[in-house]
């Protein structure tokens, strides 16, 4: 094919340069046409030997000349140039390797004739035809040679019929182009007949079509092949939809046209153009196709295959010739795959269509008719004697064997050929002359790129495309079919990452768990309301610290809520679980704390106020304040999170293959919601290392009534949990599982260490019948003293609680010893100071103030109250060491009783002392005394 284009470009070169004519004498006639004039191109031998290398001797030349399209960007240069290239190939083979042909001369000699071929540009135009016929008539061509195309022909065949001159159309199928010309010969078959192999073959086909539609280019052929499509439709039982002319041969133009098409959905489409490639590309713009698309002159072009590319596979054609016919030219011996070898070599072409096979039948007709009839042009019955031959005989040729009708056109009957799933066309129809069986129905675009583009069906899977493009996957267990089309494929299934079912169970375990011992914790305490054990934890604050363990727990139950994507069904619920788990943990969190919170907060103020002997009312509200206080700004912070960048469950593709995920997470996220996560830590912080602050600095008071310690101790575990579990679930965020895990653990550690370390010793305590009002007081004045710790002074002696002491406790202390009324108590003291009789403890106490036996911080009162006295300096000695007595009493610094010292006697003065200080307390101004609600 180079080689040709490299050989005509030369030509053209020359020719455009010398404008002359040929050396046959033809004219080069300066029409209004074009400033060029008629450009023709002569190809001839002189003083050739033949094969066994014998002169050939040359009489004459035969001149053949016909029009061509040498335009590369004319209309039809594609199909004109093949028909050149035939023209020559056989010219050159008659001349070169047999001499030319022997033709008998008047004196009974025989002489050989070289043909000699010249070529006119005819730029795809009919004025252009029509101005190179006239100059026929002015040069020595003695067979005229019809161009491609009924159109262009038909001005050639009415000079040539006008003119007596004989005329060879290997490009027209039209019939009005031969009607009445006796001298006009073709060799396609008429229009009329393109179409009947065809309709004939596919209506005999099981579940064949049953519906037909047509569309045409505006030429005579096209508009002659497509105008017999109702006819055969009706002969052969079909249906024709429509019948559409089309106006434009553009992709845009031709859209509206599939898209009607589409709709009717035809099983069969005729489409009678020149130029294939649009409508082609217009079906697949809308995603239609019928069942067997049929073209007239595109099937068997290279110039197609390269257009459309593997979409020629399955498009259907109709032809009168294909190189697979048994066929033998008698002229040249050449078969039909001989003459199609040797095209394919001269151009490189892989399929030789019809229309060259045509051209070169054209000159072997002519010269079997030359050799046998042996008249030359210069007689004036030569036209007459050689349409006479040509109508009346059959000549072998490698277009077959070739007749003609009345009309001169071809009666050789059409073949359906169609390119196979290879893309090799192939003869289908009729059976004796096919190398291949019909394939219909025509796949779908999708299913077509499935089995050719895509990565579903090849070699290595055993995966297979659907009617609808769609990959049918062999392990549809662990692959799934994925995109259509060129797109298809089947992918490993989608690993969601979602959680582990056996960590979703120990995740509901664990809020089982916690609900029980919240249940049981509540249970407890109402059951125990109104021990004085109980009583003194303040059951309001146990209450709400269950509640809110409760509320927290509750927490892990969202978590474990997931979804796929975004269009999933139950994605409003997923959103949902992101925020119900910073709001339940929030709330819950804050209402435990508050309660803890408030517990130590309310013991503070009282320390403080008894430390000082001051009057120090704190009541329930004011507790709730601080309590309400802190959940309220938890509460704002949750709320600023709800209305500003709420959480929402998003799953993120984290790895594809071919654009297709087969790995994502799914996780609860928002632009700004960890900022907002990271307030809310921060003050949950904070907070806990307030109270942290709190509890050491209460760390000194008794455990049954500001249970220090074991708040203490749940605090700092809800700091620990905290600040460990927070950071380390941050590092594990793109592992569902562990941080899923590291959450659950956070949050049930969090409630459960609480509970059990606020609630088991009250009831291990009460297990133990340690929770009498007796042995509750008794612990109060043991270590709520405002003195000094137990220790032992310089002399030996044990002192108050403080161990560092004080000066004025000392003082105090060794007043009292040093008074008269504890004289007798001082002799043989025991080792062991803390034994004294807590029984007459409780009566000397009752009888010095009337309080609520239920109020275990009237002894805090009542000591309170007593070193008041003792440190004025406006009251009686007596009444000074009565009072000083009633603190080391209460607080267990007095000496323990002398052995001999009966219990009846310590009752005796203990009532004495007590109603010493009673007497004492009742004429002081009971608004200078703190009241302990």
């Amino acid at each position: 094919m180079q080689i040709f284009l490299s050989t005509l470009v030369l030509w053209f070169k020359l020719l455009l340069l010398l404008l002359r004519n040929s050396q046959a004498g033809a004219q080069t006639d300066d029409v209004a046409i074009s400033p060029r004039g008629i450009i023709s191109i002569e190809r001839s031998i002189k003083d050739r030997r033949n094969s066994t290398g014998n002169a050939c001797n040359f009489s004459g030349n035969i001149v053949f000349g016909g029009p061509s399209s040498l335009d590369h960007d004319k209309k039809f240069f594609r199909l004109g140039s093949r028909q050149l290239v035939a023209y020559r190939l056989m010219v050159d083979f008659i001349n070169r390797d047999k001499c030319g042909i022997i033709i008998e001369a008047e004196d009974g000699s025989s002489q050989n004739y070289s043909l000699e071929l010249r070529t006119y540009d005819d730029q795809s135009s009919i004025e252009w035809t029509t101005e190179i016929a006239k100059n026929y008539l002015a040069s020595p061509v003695d067979i005229w040679l019809g161009g491609y195309s009924s159109t262009l022909t038909k001005p050639l065949a009415e000079s040539a019929s006008d003119n007596n001159k004989l005329l060879l159309a290997p490009g027209a199928a039209s019939t009005p182009v031969f009607v009445g010309r006796d001298s006009v010969f073709g060799t396609f078959p008429p229009s009329a007949k393109y179409l009947a192999k065809a309709v004939e073959g596919l209506s005999k086909l099981p579940n064949g079509p049953t519906t037909m539609a047509s569309m045409w280019e505006d030429a005579s052929f096209t508009i002659g092949v497509c105008s017999s499509a109702p006819d055969l439709a009706e002969k052969h039982g079909l249906t024709m939809t429509s019948e559409q002319a089309v106006q434009g041969m553009t992709v845009e133009e031709l859209i509206p046209l599939a898209k009607k098409l589409s709709e009717e959905d035809p099983d069969v489409v005729i489409t009678c153009v020149y130029d294939c490639a649009p409508w082609m590309q217009a079906m697949r713009s809308v995603k239609w196709s019928p069942n067997a698309q049929i073209f007239t002159v595109c099937v068997g072009l290279e110039t197609f295959v390269n257009d459309v590319g593997s979409d020629v596979e399955y498009i259907m054609g109709v032809t009168p010739w294909d190189s697979s016919v048994n066929a033998r030219d008698e002229l040249t011996n050449w078969t039909a795959s001989d003459f199609a070898d040797t095209f394919r070599k001269e151009t490189d072409d892989v399929e030789v269509i019809y229309h060259s096979a045509s051209a070169a039948a054209i000159i072997s007709i002519a010269a079997q008719t030359l050799q046998n009839v042996g008249i030359f042009a210069s007689n004036e019955n030569a036209t007459a004697a050689w349409s006479d031959y040509i109508r009346k005989n059959t000549f072998q040729t490698i277009y077959g064997q070739v007749s003609f009708d009345d009309n001169g056109q071809s009666l050789a009957p059409s073949l359906l050929i169609q390119y196979d799933e290879n893309g090799t066309v192939r003869t289908v129809f009729p059976e004796e002359s096919s190398s291949g069986s019909i394939l219909y129905p025509m796949p779908s675009w999708d299913r077509r790129d499935c089995m050719k583009l895509s990565n579903c069906q090849t070699s290595s899977t055993a995966d297979t495309c659907d009617e609808d493009g769609n990959c049918v996957c062999e392990d549809p267990k662990n692959y799934k079919a994925v995109g259509s089309g060129a797109m298809a494929q089947c992918v490993p299934l989608e690993d969601y990452n979602l959680l582990n079912t056996g960590l979703k169970i120990l995740s509901y375990v664990a809020v089982a768990v916690l609900l029980l011992i919240c249940a049981f914790a509540a249970t407890w305490t109402f059951y125990y309301r109104k021990n004085h054990l109980v009583k003194v934890s303040q059951p309001m604050f146990l209450g709400l610290l269950i509640f809110g363990s409760v509320i927290s727990s509750l927490s892990i139950i969202p978590m474990s809520v997931e979804t796929l994507y975004r269009d999933a069904d139950d994605i409003a619920w997923a959103d949902a679980a992101c925020m119900a788990f910073p709001w339940l943990w929030g709330l819950g969190f804050s209402i435990s704390y508050s309660a803890l919170f408030a517990k130590v907060w309310r013991v503070k103020r009282l320390y403080k106020a008894a430390h000082r002997a001051r009057r120090k009312q704190v009541t329930a509200k004011d507790v709730m304040i601080i309590m309400a206080i802190v959940i309220f700004i938890e509460f704002v912070i949750l709320l600023a999170f709800q209305f500003v960048s709420r959480f929402q469950w998003e799953r993120t593709s984290i790895q594809e293959i071919n654009g297709y995920t087969v790995e994502s997470v799914g996780k609860c996220t928002s632009e700004y919601g960890w900022y907002f996560m990271a307030v809310l830590v921060s003050y949950n912080v904070f907070c806990l290392i307030y109270a942290l602050i709190l509890c050491w600095q209460t760390k000194e008071l008794p455990s049954d009534f500001a249970e220090g310690n074991y708040i203490f101790l749940s605090v700092m575990f809800m700091f620990q949990v905290l600040i460990l579990a927070i950071p380390v679930s941050i590092m594990v965020r793109e592992n569902p599982n562990v941080y899923f895990f590291m959450l659950v653990g956070g949050v049930f550690l969090q409630n459960f260490t609480v509970l059990v370390i606020i609630f088991s010793p009250k009831m291990l305590r009460i297990y133990k019948g340690e929770d009498t009002q007796a042995t509750v007081r008794r612990q109060i004045a043991r270590t709520m003293s405002v003195l000094p710790e137990r220790g032992d002074d310089s002399n030996g002696r044990h002192r108050g609680r403080n161990s560092g002491g004080t000066e004025d406790a000392k003082h105090r202390l060794s007043s009292l010893r040093s008074t008269g009324s504890a004289s007798s108590y001082h002799s043989n003291t025991p080792s062991n100071p803390t034994q004294v009789h807590w029984s007459e403890q409780m009566k000397l106490k009752k009888s010095m103030v009337s309080f609520d036996n239920n109020n275990p911080a009237t002894e805090i009162k009542i000591q309170v109250e007593a070193t008041t006295i003792a440190e004025k300096k406006n009251v009686t000695k007596s009444e000074k060491k009565t009072a000083t007595r009633v603190v080391s009493i209460i607080s267990g610094d007095i000496d323990n009783y002398d052995t001999d010292v009966s219990l009846s006697s310590e009752r005796d003065e203990s009532q004495s002392v007590s109603n010493s200080v009673s007497s004492s307390l009742v004429h002081e101004d009971s608004k200078q005394f703190g009241v302990i609600n």
